[in-house]
């Protein structure tokens, strides 16, 4: 609320920029000559000063209601509070000087209106183009996992969970073997113990039997299975389900290494390789490693 001669005049900012008005300059409507008289002739102030202060004023409220989308009333409100200087026969450059202030702070306040709707405008367009950064992520996300199989594990299953254990029982169908004759023949001795615990995990990702899941999959499915579970403890078992099988990739992929350091790679077991490898830049789940 701005308060100038003649009573409270309200500031109505718009949200929209509107690039035409009807701008009736209200000063048209005061008779020069009583303006003259009224406001300056006894006491030193000219006619043309006066009409000349007057006109700059409205011209700078035209231009400012039309580069920030005010109310073209602002012009209405500088009348009235003219006419109001008129009657009381008020001291023209005190009466201007205030009128002055008074733009100052109507100018201002438009300002920093427009400085916070261009921020906001800025805001929700980075928004908008972030959220369809990450749609595309997505969207790339999926597309590169939807070559897997996925497991049955429950209705209320995350996709990427269904789909990591069906690449790892695909795994298990088409490359474990020869990633496990590699080993054998690298590590042939009966203690070697990174190479049987290897092989002993690899066991609790796949299922043992056709109508059984992986055995690291069971404490995910009792918790989709338990009414009561809240979704926080949904989403903390589908991680841990994601982390244990991305660690075993990974010491895999590392035993393979050190094996063939110590026996040539055959192609079979170059293909298991890179499928392992796959899996883990499908699934993004490269960090996920012990350190």
């Amino acid at each position: 609320m701005c308060r100038g001669l003649g009573g409270p005049a309200r500031i109505q900012v718009r949200t929209t920029r509107q690039r035409q008005y009807r701008i009736r300059c209200c000063h048209e409507a005061l008779s020069p000559c009583i303006i003259c008289i009224v406001l300056g002739r006894d006491r030193g102030f000219s006619s043309r000063e006066i009409k000349d202060a007057v006109n700059d004023l409205v011209s700078r409220y035209e231009a400012l209601i039309f580069d920030c989308a005010l109310s073209p009333s602002l012009i209405g409100a500088f009348h009235d509070r003219l006419r109001h200087a008129e009657i009381n026969r008020r001291d023209p450059k005190r009466f201007m000087r205030e009128e002055e202030m008074e733009f100052q702070h109507v100018e201002s306040e438009a300002r920093k209106a427009e400085r916070t709707e261009t921020a906001q405008r800025e805001l929700q367009r980075r928004r908008i183009a972030g959220e369809s950064f990450a749609d595309k992520v997505l969207d790339e996300y999926r597309q590169r996992i939807e070559q897997y199989p996925e497991v049955d594990i429950h209705p209320k299953a995350d996709i990427e969970v269904a789909k990591l254990y069906g690449a790892m029982a695909f795994f298990d169908s088409n490359h474990w073997a020869n990633i496990e004759g590699f080993l054998r023949k690298a590590f042939p001795r009966t203690g070697q113990i990174d190479r049987m615990s290897i092989e002993q995990r690899f066991w609790r990702f796949v299922p043992t039997r056709k109508d059984r899941l992986a055995e690291e999959l069971e404490p995910y499915r009792q918790i989709l299975s338990t009414p009561l579970s809240t979704k926080k403890e949904r989403i903390k078992a589908a991680q841990e389900s994601v982390k244990a099988a991305a660690f075993f990739l990974h010491d895999l992929l590392d035993m393979c290494d050190k094996a063939s350091r110590e026996i040539n790679m055959d192609p079979l077991t170059e293909d298991a390789v890179d499928y392992a490898e796959n899996i883990i830049a499908n699934f993004r789940i490269k960090d996920l490693k012990r350190h």
